[in-house]
């Protein structure tokens, strides 16, 4: 579990973590970095991403999704959402690879 904590992290890209209801349940920093929403704002909240289709099941998805930062700045990131399937339950994990790198 440490490797898995520290992978998590030590990535460059955005990242976000959902319960099947939509749920957020962890982010990292920089996800609080390029949104700046703060991990304990977001922990509980329901995710909201304007993506270009109506995705939800038991697949991988990738597109352009645009997030409002705190600041009302829109943030245009490339997505890939993957289903994850873990003791009988689905997690949902959101992978943000910034455009303007």
């Amino acid at each position: 579990m440490q490797l898995e904590l520290k992978t998590f992290l030590l990535l460059e890209d955005a990242v976000m973590i959902t319960d099947e209801h939509g749920v957020i349940l962890e982010v990292n920093s920089i996800y609080e970095a390029k949104t700046g929403c703060t991990r304990e704002h977001m922990v509980g909240q329901p995710a909201r991403l304007e993506i270009d289709t109506h995705w939800r099941g038991n697949q991988t998805w990738s597109g352009v999704a645009q997030i409002a930062r705190t600041n009302q700045e829109i943030w245009e990131a490339e997505v890939t959402i993957t289903s994850v399937y873990l003791d009988d339950s689905i997690f949902y994990i959101t992978i943000f690879n910034d455009l303007c790198k």
